[in-house]
């Protein structure tokens, strides 16, 4: 598992940023926090460090955002979910999650544990903790952890 502390929204943004070069095409990303935790922030950082142009906000109410993406990773879409609003495992079922995961996409779901377990395939987490002294602490872990950790090792220098 790596870690990385950020002190300030702006930290958070910017770990976000450099995480979009750990992505690879199809990858699928759970995003877990309390609410407030910098979901949303670590997203905004994630978008930009794929080339979105467009502003990102928290997708709560319609759920899916769809963002166009321009990389040198192959990435051309990014899937900004938040199942914050679901009520049930069924209605995750019913969004096709992992349909959006499409060959050149790359999924980004806020509230992820709760849809974690409709993924059988290998998947990023990102926990993100808020201390006592407002700093954000994100561990990531998931099945794909052993395979990226290199590139996740350089992140958590940064």
């Amino acid at each position: 598992m790596s870690e990385r502390r950020c002190a300030s929204d702006a930290d958070t943004q910017r770990a976000g940023e450099q995480f979009a070069r750990v992505l690879r095409p199809g990858d699928i990303v759970l995003l877990s926090g309390h609410l407030g935790a910098g979901k949303t922030t670590f997203t905004k950082g994630v978008a930009k460090g794929l080339g979105v142009s467009e502003r990102v906000t928290s997708p709560t109410f319609t759920m899916v955002r769809e963002h166009a993406c321009h990389n040198d990773q192959g990435i051309t879409t990014l899937q900004h979910c938040d199942v914050y609003r679901v009520e049930s495992l069924a209605e995750v079922l019913d969004l096709d999650l992992g349909e959006l995961a499409e060959e050149s996409a790359v999924v980004l779901i806020e509230w992820g544990e709760l849809a974690e377990s409709l993924f059988g395939r290998e998947i990023l987490r990102v926990d993100i903790e808020i201390g006592d002294d407002d700093a954000r602490t994100l561990r990531v872990g998931g099945s794909l952890d052993d395979e990226r950790s290199r590139a996740l090792e350089l992140w958590s220098r940064q």
